[in-house]
């Protein structure tokens, strides 16, 4: 007896308070829907009671949906459930609305709370998107340069005594626009594969007669883009393409490193490649110039040279992170870019000058396949110049079009310390 006793006082709170809460979930008296259905999700979403569930929330009201539904309209991590909440009973302690006005303005919330969601969920994507791109444009990288290395071994060759340069003097060979790929007969000009490589070994072999010339035992060489054709630009540019983009990049980056490895018998070399021109760009899913800049096949042959050729002593391969290579003769400043973006040549130096805090005596570019040189300023000792470099492909059909023209070529310039480029 005393045990039951013990145990009908231990049970009997309880019950009360279940009579008590069983009665604080009933309707009130003249209480309408919305307000009643505010009220016990107020219960529900704060005390969180386990005798009041959410399919007892779907009954009490008398909703004719299933109790998930609601459940998702209303909790808070779902459809911004929460703020919607506050949002409906706010109007309802501070407005005399209706039911059905509430409803309506519930559902327009819930649709800007979606909305909010979805432009959370849309950056999200464009952020993996980015991430992802970025990465499978490394690994493409990655596994050309691999494959390259295993298709090609590229031995050093056997180097011949420097002579005896004056350290007064200093030399920069430029080259550029040789458009490798490329097939076509001019008035006054026809290319080809075939063609194009008998250019490059035009010039090695004049090269080498100017060193042994003028005793050069060190050479800075300057590749200032459009190496390759591309396939990019427009339709009309299929018409007079031998081979593709792949195998143009192919050919010309092992081509080059035969060429810079004989030509590194004669002269130690320091090398620099623009990293960014117009025709190499690849232009994906239909872009507009330079809106993917990064997305260059220069790159890629620049990062062959540089690991295919790393082991030659003769040979230092200078990678530009920047838009523009920027080093030192003597004691002058020199920028090099393939120039297709250069708006206002006259004005360049200047502005570059400015921008970077460098005074830059001088600038080399290519872009326009013809060789010029123009002064645009003067420094203590010298004339400030902008060289323009020749092309290696010459002339073409739009040339001819144009009435325009000039000779395939390159440039090699001598350097002195007091006067710096020599006339």
């Amino acid at each position: 007896m005393v045990d039951k006793g013990i145990f009908f006082l231990y049970l009997s709170p309880t019950l009360l308070e279940l009579s008590d809460c069983m009665e604080r979930y009933q309707r009130k008296e003249n209480e309408d829907t919305i307000p009643y259905l505010l009220r016990l999700t107020e219960i529900k979403i704060e005390e969180k009671p386990d005798d009041l569930d959410w399919s007892d929330i779907a009954e009490y009201c008398n909703f004719n949906c299933h109790y998930d539904s609601l459940r998702k309209a209303l909790q808070p991590k779902d459809y911004g459930g929460l703020a919607i909440y506050k949002y409906l009973k706010d109007k309802m302690v501070n407005e005399n609305v209706s039911d059905d006005k509430v409803l309506n303005e519930y559902e327009v919330k819930k649709i800007e709370l979606q909305k909010e969601k979805v432009k959370i969920q849309s950056l999200r994507l464009d952020m993996n998107r980015i991430i992802r791109e970025s990465s499978r444009t490394e690994l493409l990288y990655e596994e050309f340069i691999n494959t390259l290395k295993e298709m090609c071994n590229i031995s050093i060759p056997e180097f011949k005594p420097l002579l005896n340069q004056d350290i007064k003097k200093e030399y920069i060979l430029s080259f550029a626009d040789s458009h490798v790929g490329k097939e076509f007969k001019s008035i006054t000009n026809e290319y080809d594969l075939d063609i194009a490589y008998d250019r490059f070994n035009k010039l090695l072999s004049e090269t080498i007669e100017i060193i042994e010339e003028n005793n050069i035992n060190k050479l800075t060489v300057l590749a200032l883009g459009d190496v390759i054709e591309g396939a990019c630009l427009r339709i009309s540019q299929m018409q007079q393409l031998k081979i593709g983009i792949v195998q143009q990049t192919i050919q010309f980056m092992r081509f080059i490193v035969s060429w810079l490895n004989e030509l590194s018998k004669y002269v130690e070399i320091t090398y620099y490649q623009a990293p960014y021109s117009n025709h190499s760009q690849i232009r994906p899913f239909g872009t507009k110039a330079n809106e993917f800049a990064s997305e260059d096949m220069e790159k890629i042959i620049f990062a062959y040279i540089h690991d295919i050729l790393e082991n030659n002593s003769r040979i230092n391969i200078v990678e530009c992170k920047e838009k523009y290579i920027i080093f030192k003769i003597f004691d002058y400043n020199v920028i090099a870019s393939h120039g297709h973006d250069i708006r206002n040549v006259d004005t360049f130096l200047k502005d570059v000058s400015n921008k970077y805090r460098i005074f830059f005596d001088y600038g080399f570019f290519a872009h326009r396949h013809s060789g010029n040189i123009k002064v645009v300023n003067e420094g203590l000792t010298n004339n400030c110049e902008i060289i323009n470099i020749p092309s290696v492909v010459g002339s073409d059909d739009y040339a001819d079009q144009l009435l325009v023209g000039s000779k395939a070529g390159a440039t090699l310039i001598e350097f002195t310390e007091r006067q710096g480029k020599r006339k």
